[in-house]
């Protein structure tokens, strides 16, 4: 066991310094995630992340970047200790300035063509989700616990000699932190991994001038959810202290493509007070596929002390999409509420059983 300074303070919650967690399952991760898009273009998005793995003495990054018909994709990881509170792994740094107000993203200098030093900021509150929790033959495969936060950015973004400038009227964008047990891709001796009750999947925050506001849903049905934790912050005050009971959903599909695609569609809130409020969605193009962070193929995994590994993609192949959608994407999209105009990041998964989104001719 090591000591970090963190243990100086008097917040601990199990009998063990505060590098270890109380559960050993290896599945047991903390997670930042985090996301810009360009609301003025409309054409850029950027997604990266940290994760930490203290069971299996690893602390990854990642970092994505979808312009055009491009997608540059950068990995990091290095072993956890001796420095576990160090929200950083190698190039890729995280520094909280004012918890839940103020947060400063940079990836410095490294083999690929990305970079950035982005300032994050948020006036809206930070959503905490309901703990999900699924026991599937016996094991636990979700305990977890996560927060949502809307905010803007302010920054630049490099791309090999090209620069990006972002503003708060410009750089709109989410961020999340999450711990606790969910499952990872399998590796040789792993037990098969348990199937999921849900067929349905839906992430999806967004923010208006006037309105911010999170869901997450999965549903082995439409209309049945087997986990729903959705949450509003409106600064008129209409829907303050409402509680948000079910969300419908009526989503519109490119079933053309090689990878399902959202075109749009409508969402339906219910409150407590017994009111509704609809949010209409329009799909934009800038779509970044989470297989290039690792998300479904390989986190957690020991690579040694330290390790990088980048590439870039070329997504104007339609059919090479298959292979870079094993661990989902987040998809910009234009909302429209109460007359207003909004922006956010979904991500959506729909397995074949899901019988509202079968996709057509599909037995």
């Amino acid at each position: 066991m090591f000591l970090t300074p963190r243990d100086e303070n008097f917040d601990h919650q199990t009998s063990l310094p505060h590098m270890m967690v109380a559960n050993s399952d290896p599945n047991w991760r903390e997670r930042y995630w985090f996301s810009l898009q360009d609301v003025a273009r409309q054409d850029f998005i950027l997604t990266g992340g940290l994760g930490k793995y203290p069971n299996k003495d690893v602390l990854e990054g990642c970092v994505m970047v979808r312009h055009g018909d491009r997608q540059w994709n950068l990995r990091l990881s290095r072993a956890l200790l001796p420095e576990a509170g160090r929200m950083a792994v190698g190039p890729l740094s995280v520094e909280i300035v004012e918890p839940f107000t103020m947060l400063r993203f940079r990836l410095d200098s490294n083999k690929s063509d990305l970079g950035f030093d982005l300032t994050w900021t948020s006036s809206w509150p930070a959503f905490l989700e309901e703990r999900h929790f699924e026991v599937n033959r016996a094991r636990i495969t979700h305990d977890i616990i996560r927060y949502v936060q809307l905010g803007r950015w302010q920054g630049e973004v490099r791309i090999g000699d090209r620069a990006f400038e972002f503003t708060p009227d410009t750089g709109w964008g989410e961020r999340d932190h999450s711990w606790g047990i969910r499952p990872m891709a399998s590796v040789p001796g792993d037990p098969p991994l348990a199937s999921p009750d849900w067929n349905f999947l839906c992430f999806c925050p967004m923010q208006f001038d006037s309105l911010s506001l999170h869901l997450y849903l999965f549903e082995s049905q439409a209309g049945r959810p087997t986990h729903l934790t959705a949450a509003l912050a409106d600064r008129s005050g209409e829907f303050t202290h409402d509680r948000i009971l079910a969300v419908d959903h009526d989503l519109e599909w490119d079933y053309s493509s090689s990878v399902r695609t959202l075109v749009g569609g409508q969402l339906r809130l219910h409150f407590q007070s017994r009111r509704s409020l609809d949010i209409e969605l329009r799909a934009l193009a800038p779509r970044v596929y989470l297989q290039g962070g690792g998300y479904g193929v390989d986190q957690g995994n020991w690579k040694g002390e330290y390790h990088e590994a980048h590439e870039v993609w070329d997504l104007s192949d339609p059919a090479r999409l298959k292979e870079y959608i094993k661990g989902t994407s987040d998809h910009m999209f234009e909302a429209r509420c109460r007359g207003e105009l909004g922006y956010g990041i979904i991500e959506y998964l729909v397995r074949s059983a899901f019988e509202k989104y079968r996709r057509p001719g599909a037995s």
